[in-house]
């Protein structure tokens, strides 16, 4: 069988059937390739959906376990997975219609991993977008590949031969970065098609949930516990692969610190510190130019020096600023 697509599903309702459809879209007999769905304790109509496309399609499975997190839903449908390779899609994504056939094509005994283009997209796909993709037009918009598991798909035998799980549980975020890290750095055979196959759904109308203090803050308890363990790697390999994702952590930490209130701020800056990670210099094998955290180049300038206190304060007050206009302006 050459791949099994594994999707964990909480709460996913909405886009669930929309994510599934662009799946059964396909040119490769089914026969050749299967679909595990991990319901992951869903308490919405997720389940009644699987239930219903598990009767339609025979090669879609779903499995059903208690709340446990993205982790612990993609580790239990590896666990189950007979495909030669493994495509982690979300629930509320989409991939390209007819493109499994030509992905098999490039799935040789010589490749380990195969990288595809991304777009990201915001709520829904317009119609010259979906034109686009059905036609394999539409330009990839994603630059970064090691930051996102999506955009590959991976040979199951070379996962299991360098032990790669997901194997933090804890995470909330940025679990797919350590993750494609802990790949990237087992070396694996790679083939990369430029085409675009896979689209990220941007919700919109949560960017205010996102964006709460305790979410902003939940999220950078997982960046600290992801710099703990790429610390421990970089003592070991300090290489330019090495310091360019704790660079990258670090920056991406502090952007995410520099909104925080000023207390909680506060208590996350003592932590960099005893971690002797801020303030600090750039570690002498980064090799990173850019941040990816901003499209305005003023701001991009100081996201690529927050490990010093002057980029740090910058982005901050920058932060405060803009945050203040917003409210100006909804006032």
């Amino acid at each position: 069988m050459f791949l099994s697509v594994i999707i964990p599903v909480y709460n996913a309702e909405r886009y669930l059937g929309e994510c599934l459809d662009s799946i059964f879209k396909q040119d490769l007999p089914r026969q050749e390739w299967e679909v595990l769905c991990v319901n992951d304790g869903s308490t919405d109509a997720s389940a009644r959906i699987l239930e219903d496309y598990e009767k339609q399609y025979e090669n879609l499975r779903v499995i059903t376990q208690a709340n446990g997190g993205v982790t612990v839903a993609r580790n239990a449908g590896l666990d189950v997975a007979r495909g030669d390779f493994i495509w982690f899609v979300d629930a509320d994504d989409r991939i390209a219609p007819n493109c499994l056939s030509q992905l098999k094509s490039l799935a040789g005994e010589g490749t380990d991993r195969i990288v595809v283009g991304g777009y990201t997209f915001t709520d829904v796909l317009t119609r010259e977008e979906l034109d686009r993709a059905e036609k394999g037009t539409l330009p990839k918009n994603v630059s970064w590949q090691d930051a996102v598991v999506w955009r590959n798909l991976l040979r199951r035998e070379f996962l299991g031969r360098h032990g790669l799980r997901f194997r933090y549980p804890e995470l909330t975020h940025g679990e797919d970065g350590l993750f494609m890290y802990e790949v990237s750095i087992s070396l694996p055979r790679t083939v990369e098609l430029e085409k675009t196959l896979y689209f990220y759904r941007v919700h919109s109308g949560s960017a205010e949930t996102h964006t709460a203090p305790e979410n902003r803050m939940k999220k950078v308890r997982s960046y600290l516990r992801i710099l703990e363990i790429l610390q421990k790697y970089y003592a070991q390999r300090r290489d330019p692969a090495t310091a360019n994702k704790l660079t990258a952590m670090l920056w991406l930490a502090l952007y995410e610190t520099a909104q925080l209130p000023g207390g909680e701020a506060r208590k996350v800056v003592n932590e960099l510190r005893a971690l002797e990670l801020y303030p600090s210099h750039l570690l002498p094998e980064c090799t990173i130019t850019r941040s990816y955290l901003a499209e305005n180049a003023v701001l991009e300038f100081f996201c690529c020096h927050l490990h010093r206190p002057w980029g740090y304060g910058a982005i901050r007050a920058l932060r405060k600023l803009q945050g203040a206009l917003r409210r100006l302006r909804g006032a």
